[in-house]
C-alpha cells in the first residue's frame, strides 16, 4: 500500500510551486510574449488573428485557474489555520495515478475499434470525454449513497466536499459501467451511431481501464480481502491501512475473536494463545464493548516529516470489557495477512481484456461482446466478493450489493448474449480486431 507517492514541494525558491501570484505573473509574461509574437506572423489576417488570440487567452486564465487557485487548496496542510501551520505540499496519489493511466490506456485500446465503425476521429474526443464523464459521476454517486453515513464531515456541505475527493479512494466500479454506458448511450443518440456496436467496440477498454484501477486500490488499501488462515497467497498492509484498522477495531489484530451479535456489545469466544489480548488478560466469555482507536498527537512539524516520509500513523486504542480496561499501546506493524484481492481483479481485468481483443468476429452480431463480457465479469466479480470483507451483506443477506448488482449483470448479460447468437448474422463492412 502507498496512498501518497510523493509530493510536489510547496515552493522552489523564493516563489511558491502553485500559486496565484507567482502564476499569474508568468501567465501573463508568457501569454502577451507569445501573442506579441503571434501578431507578427498573422499579419492580414486579423479576424483569424483576433479569433486565435481570444481562444489562446481563454485557455491561458483557465490553466492559471488552476495553477492559481485549485492546486494550492488541495495540498496537504499540517495544522491548518494555526500559526503553525506547515504546507507539505501536493500529494500525487497512487489510486490517482493509476486511474489516470488506466483512462489513458481505455482511450488506446477503444481509438482504431472506434474508429472502424466509422465514427470520425474529430468525434471520438466527445466520446471519449462522454464516457469519462459520465463513469466517474457514476462510480462516485454509487460510492455516495452506499457511504454516505460513513463520510468524513457534521455538515452536509463537509460530506459533499468529502464526496468531491475522488482522486483518493471511493469510485465503485458498477457504478462505472453503469455511468459510463448511460454517457456512452447519450453520445450515441446525439451522433446517430448503432449503441451495441461501439458498446461491443468500448468493452475492452472498460476491462484495461480495471485492471489498471485495481493496482490503485492496492496503492489506496480499500477493497481488501479477508483475512488468510491457510496457505493461501496473502498480503499485509501497513498501520493505518484499513485493513489494518478494520482487524484493530474488530480485535482479530489483538487476538480476540468474537461471536456475531447486533448489538454494539459483543461477547468474546476466543483468544489466541501469545497474542496481546491473552498477555493482558483478556478471555473467552468476557463482553467486549467497541474498540477505542485513536492517533497519537505529534508536533506539526513531527507529522510534516512523517507525511514527506510516508511514515504509517502512530495509534493507541482502549479495549474494555465487563471486566478490565487496558490501554492498546505497542501495535504491530502490520496487519495480519489478509486475501490480494485487488491483485486478483486486477489480473482478472488484464484477462478479460485480453480475451474481449481476441472475438473479433463477434462483432458481426451486435451486442455479443457486451452481453459476453457483463456475463462473464458478473460470475468473475461475485466470486470475488467472497473473499472481500470491505462491504457487508445487504437486504438481511451475507451478499454484498456488488454481489446483488452482479446476479443482475449475469442475467442480464446471458439474455443478451443469447439474444445475440440467434440474431441472424449481419455483414458488416467494418469490423473491429
Amino acid at each position: 500500500m502507498r496512498q501518497t507517492l510523493f509530493y510536489l514541494p510547496h515552493q522552489i525558491g523564493p516563489l511558491p510551486l502553485f500559486g496565484i501570484l507567482s502564476w499569474s505573473m508568468l501567465g501573463l509574461v508568457l501569454y502577451f510574449g507569445i501573442t506579441l509574437f503571434h501578431s507578427l506572423q498573422q499579419k492580414g489576417k486579423a479576424s483569424e488573428s483576433k479569433l486565435s488570440l481570444f481562444d489562446g487567452l481563454f485557455n491561458w486564465v483557465i490553466g492559471i485557474a488552476v495553477l492559481g487557485f485549485v492546486l494550492p487548496a488541495i495540498e496537504t496542510k499540517v495544522a491548518p489555520g494555526t500559526a503553525d501551520q506547515i504546507v507539505v505540499g501536493l500529494p500525487v496519489r497512487g489510486y490517482g495515478l493509476m486511474m489516470m493511466i488506466g483512462v489513458l490506456a481505455a482511450v488506446g485500446i477503444s481509438y482504431r475499434r472506434v474508429l472502424q465503425l466509422g465514427v470520425p476521429k474529430e468525434s471520438f474526443i466527445g466520446l471519449v470525454l462522454w464516457t469519462v464523464i459520465g463513469g466517474l459521476l457514476g462510480a462516485r454517486l454509487f460510492y455516495i449513497v452506499q457511504k454516505w453515513s460513513e463520510l468524513d464531515g457534521e455538515t452536509i456541505v463537509q460530506r459533499l466536499w468529502t464526496a468531491l475527493q475522488f482522486t483518493e479512494g471511493g469510485l465503485v466500479v458498477y457504478g462505472a459501467i453503469l455511468g459510463g454506458i448511460a454517457g456512452i448511450l447519450g453520445w450515441t443518440i446525439l451522433q446517430k451511431v448503432a449503441p451495441f456496436s461501439l458498446l461491443d467496440a468500448i468493452v475492452p477498454a472498460f476491462f484495461i481501464g480495471l485492471a489498471f484501477g485495481r493496482i490503485g486500490c492496492l496503492f489506496n488499501g480499500c477493497c481488501y480481502g479477508g483475512i488468510v488462515e491457510t496457505g493461501l497467497p496473502s498480503i499485509e498492509f501497513p498501520r493505518g491501512a484499513p485493513a489494518y484498522m478494520d482487524q484493530f477495531s474488530s480485535g482479530r489484530l489483538l487476538g480476540i475473536h468474537t461471536k456475531k451479535s447486533s448489538g454494539p456489545s459483543t461477547s468474546i469466544e476466543s483468544v489466541d494463545p501469545g497474542s496481546w489480548a491473552n498477555a493482558n488478560g483478556i478471555k473467552p466469555g468476557q463482553v467486549l464493548e467497541p474498540i477505542q482507536i485513536g492517533i497519537v498527537p505529534q508536533q506539526a512539524d513531527e507529522q510534516a516529516r512523517a507525511l514527506r516520509r510516508h511514515a504509517p500513523p502512530e495509534l493507541e486504542g482502549l479495549v474494555r470489557t465487563d471486566e478490565k480496561r487496558v490501554l492498546v499501546r505497542e501495535l504491530p506493524s502490520t496487519s495480519l495477512p489478509v486475501h490480494p484481492s485487488q491483485i486478483y481483479a486486477s489480473i482478472t481485468g488484464f484477462l478479460l481484456c485480453f480475451w474481449s481483443l481476441n472475438i473479433p468476429r463477434w462483432i458481426q452480431r451486435p451486442g455479443l461482446v457486451f452481453g459476453s463480457g457483463w456475463l462473464v465479469y458478473g460470475i468473475l466479480r461475485f466470486l470475488e466478493e467472497i473473499v472481500r470483507v470491505d462491504e457487508g451483506g445487504q437486504f438481511g443477506t451475507d451478499l454484498s450489493i456488488a454481489q446483488w448488482v452482479s446476479m443482475i449483470g449475469i442475467v442480464f448479460g446471458a439474455i443478451l448474449t443469447v439474444y445475440s447468437l440467434m440474431r441472424q448474422q449481419t455483414n458488416t463492412t467494418g469490423s473491429v480486431a
